[in-house]
C-alpha cells in the first residue's frame, strides 16, 4: 500500500510539535521524503494562516494532491495538518481514494479552546461568544471580537470537512473522548510514535528542572515560576516562545533561553534532571514529553488531557494551579 501524507507545514518551518512527530512517523516507515524547489532558498517571511485557510487554496492544494495521488498511484491519503484537508478530501473524492486525518490539537473543534481550558465538554457558540472571546482579548490582546466570530464560524467548515473522512486518529484517548463528545465520527486512538531511547541516557544535574514549549497561560508557566520560587535550591531552565498572555518576571533560579531549534532543545534534556509539563488545557500529547521520557527524565505533569498517558511510576501529576505540588 502507498500512503501520501500531507501537511501545510514542515519540520523545516514548523509551528508545533505535529511537524516533527510527522517526519518522525515518515522516517520510521522509510518514506521517501519529497521537498518542494523552492524550499531549498533562503527562508522569507512566514506567511499567516489565512494563505491556508481559504477556498483558493483548498482549490489549489486539491489539484497537487490529485496529480500526485495519480502519478504515484496513492492508496491512501493521511492528512497531518489542518488546512490541507479541505484539499485532501477533494482529491479523495476525485480518485476515489480514502482520507484519514491526525488531529493533534483542538483546532476542528475551537479556534480558542479556551472553552476546553475550562473544563467545558463542548465548545458552543453562546460560551464562544459570552465568555471565550473576552478572556481571549484579555489575555491575549489580539483579534477583534467579529474576527474572532468569523474563525468560530469558520471552525464549522472545517469540522465539516473532517467529518468527511473515512477515519479520524487522535493521539491520545483524552482527545479523542472530546472530538467524540463535540460530534467527530469515526474517531480511533493512535500515539505519536515516541523517539527512539537508542544511544539515550540522562547524566545530567539532578537539580535542574527542564520545561521545553511554549510559555504561555494555557502552559501554566506562571505556576512553574512560582514553584521555582519555593526552590532556591534548584536551576530551572525554560525555552520555547513567549506568549503575549504571559509577562514573566524570572526568579533567580531561573534561566530562559528564548525560543531555540528543536537540534539545540534535545541537547538540554541529557543536562537535566526532571522535566515539567504544567498544561492548563487538557494537553493532546506533548512531543517535548516523550522526548523526555526518551532521554529517561522523569516528569512531572498536570493531570491534564494526554498528560495522564506519560506518567505512571516514572513522575508525578499534579494540579496545574498549584505551585506547591510541583515544588514537592
Amino acid at each position: 500500500m502507498k500512503i501520501l501524507f500531507v501537511n501545510e507545514y514542515s519540520s523545516s518551518r514548523p509551528v508545533s510539535g505535529a511537524e516533527y512527530s510527522t517526519q518522525a512517523l515518515a522516517e520510521a516507515l522509510k518514506a521517501e521524503m519529497f521537498t518542494p524547489g523552492w524550499k531549498k532558498n533562503q527562508p522569507g517571511q512566514a506567511l499567516s494562516p489565512l494563505w491556508f485557510n481559504n477556498p483558493l487554496y483548498y482549490l489549489y492544494s486539491a489539484w497537487q494532491i490529485y496529480r500526485v495521488v495519480k502519478w504515484e498511484k496513492i492508496d491512501l491519503i493521511h492528512v497531518h495538518g489542518k488546512y490541507i484537508l479541505p484539499g485532501a478530501v477533494i482529491a479523495g473524492w476525485l480518485t476515489d481514494k480514502p482520507v484519514v486525518t491526525t488531529v493533534r490539537d483542538f483546532k476542528f473543534l475551537c479556534p480558542l479552546a479556551l472553552c476546553f481550558t475550562h473544563g467545558q465538554d463542548k465548545c458552543s457558540f453562546n460560551y464562544f461568544v459570552g465568555h471565550e472571546i473576552a478572556e481571549y482579548r484579555q489575555r491575549y490582546g489580539g483579534g477583534s471580537s467579529f474576527s474572532l466570530i468569523l474563525a468560530k464560524l469558520w471552525q464549522y467548515q472545517l469540522k465539516w470537512w473532517l467529518n468527511r473522512c473515512q477515519q479520524v486518529v487522535c493521539v491520545s484517548p483524552q482527545l479523542a473522548q472530546i472530538y467524540r463528545e463535540n460530534g467527530v465520527k469515526r474517531v480511533e486512538v493512535i500515539y505519536n510514535l515516541p523517539p527512539s531511547a537508542k544511544g539515550r541516557s540522562v547524566f545530567g544535574r539532578k537539580k535542574v528542572i527542564l520545561s521545553i514549549g511554549k510559555l504561555s497561560f494555557g502552559k501554566g508557566t506562571d505556576t512553574i515560576l512560582a514553584a521555582a520560587k519555593l526552590l532556591p535550591q534548584y536551576q530551572f531552565i525554560f525555552a520555547g516562545q513567549l506568549n503575549p498572555s504571559l509577562r514573566p518576571v524570572f526568579p533567580k533560579n531561573c534561566r530562559y533561553l528564548g525560543k531555540i531549534s528543536h537540534e539545540a532543545a534535545l541537547k538540554l534534556y541529557p543536562k537535566a534532571g526532571v522535566f515539567v509539563i504544567n498544561s492548563r488545557w487538557p494537553e493532546p500529547l506533548s512531543r517535548a514529553g516523550l522526548e523526555a521520557l526518551s532521554f529517561g527524565l522523569p516528569i512531572v505533569a498536570s493531570n491534564r488531557g494526554g498528560n495522564r498517558e506519560l506518567v505512571a511510576n516514572n513522575g508525578l501529576l499534579v494540579d496545574p494551579e498549584n505551585p506547591v505540588q510541583i515544588a514537592a
